[in-house]
């Protein structure tokens, strides 16, 4: 059964422009689909363009390392040890927020053969939010984590 909006019987009449166009070209089903499918299709299509060419950011924003190294076993990091009055940053040029937990403890394996020993672990691990100068000289804001 279709349904007519009688403008009349508003108790407050409407502009004209509004029941013109608005009343008789209300909201059918077929039409909130379709309004539906074509959103959802347009947030599908955007998905599939890169991040990098809807920000229009360059590609090469990576930020440089921090001078501060240390090796490990012949393996040179651009890290550093955090401390009380000392940059936990593995990013150079970077001002922001860093959060760190450095966990240590124990843990039982488990061999194949059956036996068990107690392992030791320690973890390193950081947040860095900020802004940041990238390798292309241009400032960038950005989120990264270093486990």
């Amino acid at each position: 059964m279709p349904r007519h909006l009688d403008a009349a019987k508003w108790g407050i009449r409407p502009p004209p422009e509004l029941v013109s166009h608005h009343a008789r070209h209300a909201l059918s089903r077929r039409g909130f689909i379709a309004t539906m499918a074509g959103a959802a299709g347009a947030a599908i299509g955007t998905s599939l363009i890169p991040g990098g060419a809807l920000a229009a950011k360059p590609l090469n924003s990576a930020p440089k390392p921090t001078e501060n190294t240390v090796t490990l076993n012949g393996v040179t990091f651009h890290v550093t040890f955090f401390g009380p009055g000392i940059d936990p940053s593995s990013i150079g040029d970077f001002n922001g927020f860093v959060g760190v937990a450095q966990v240590q403890g124990t843990g039982t394996g488990t061999n194949p053969d059956g036996s068990t020993e107690t392992l030791l672990f320690d973890t390193d691990m950081r947040f860095m939010s900020g802004v940041y100068v990238g390798g292309d000289g241009a400032v960038h804001k950005g989120t990264f984590g270093f486990v």
